[in-house]
């Protein structure tokens, strides 16, 4: 009899686990094999971005008028360029504000315009320009806001800062901890704004249909909410509702307890 039970119990426990594990997985009707997707969005420069820039270049001392550094750096740099013809790596910089045109305030090259361009194109157009003033130059660009909020059922919600230039949801997502086992997976939200417009695109993480999705690819700025699953919000929201009563039900019934006790007492005194 004993063994029986044992069993019966073993095999719930194991039904149990395999509900679970399928509500929980990922990508459910993906098959070994190559997946069509959408070609990898690289983020372009836009009004209001803050970019870092640097220069360098074979002779240092040349690159140092049009690096934007601040006032420490600045006189670091040209110490160092006399010294030792190396610009220090302890160098610290500012960065370029895109304004409402699209462009930047370049050190001694003046406006430029940058929005639309990408990071690695907006480095090439300046290597050109500044190959006629220095040997070898090389120019690295970085964006200062990349930044994508991920808030709901996750493990660490908050807002996270990326200094490259394209980013997918999973990777979001990873960085966030993961979903939370209450994390509705197939109900994964991405608000975007866009030329003074709000969209909202809903994914499925358990669809291989994710990887199609424009979407899937994040921009500056997105939000990705994880909605609870219905079992918790309806548990929460139950809790919530019952909450008071529940309370005020056991204060009286403490209240209705002391006083019993209390005429007890009283009674037994006499």
């Amino acid at each position: 009899m004993f063994k029986k039970i044992t069993l019966c119990v073993a095999l719930a426990l194991a039904l149990c686990s395999c509900g679970s594990q399928k509500d929980l997985a990922y990508f459910q009707d993906v098959q070994t094999g190559t997946l069509d997707s959408t070609v990898g969005q690289i983020n372009t420069i836009q009004p209001g971005d803050v970019l870092t820039i640097s220069v360098s270049s074979s002779t240092p001392e040349l690159a140092v008028p049009y690096n934007l550094f601040s006032a420490r750096g600045q006189i670091s740099s040209v110490a160092a360029a006399n010294s030792s013809s190396k610009i220090t790596s302890n160098v610290s910089y500012e960065g370029y504000s895109v304004n409402s045109e699209g462009c930047i305030n370049f050190p001694v090259l003046g406006e430029i315009k940058v929005a639309g361009l990408t990071r690695e194109q907006l480095a090439k157009q300046l290597q050109n320009t500044l190959k006629d003033v220095m040997p070898d130059p090389v120019v690295t660009v970085n964006f200062v806001n990349f930044y994508i909020t991920v808030i709901g059922e996750v493990e660490r919600p908050g807002t996270y800062n990326f200094p490259g230039d394209r980013l997918t949801l999973l990777e979001a997502i990873g960085f966030a901890g993961d979903l939370t086992v209450y994390g509705e997976r197939t109900k994964v939200m991405v608000i975007r704004e866009e030329n003074g417009e709000r969209h909202v695109e809903v994914l499925n993480l358990k669809s291989k249909d994710i990887f199609k999705s424009p979407y899937f690819y994040l921009k500056q700025n997105d939000v990705v909410y994880i909605e609870p699953v219905g079992a918790k919000a309806k548990s929460v929201s139950t809790f919530t509702t019952y909450f008071p009563i529940i309370t005020s039900l056991a204060s009286l019934g403490t209240s209705i307890t002391m006083m019993i006790y209390y005429l007890s007492f009283a009674s037994r005194a006499r």
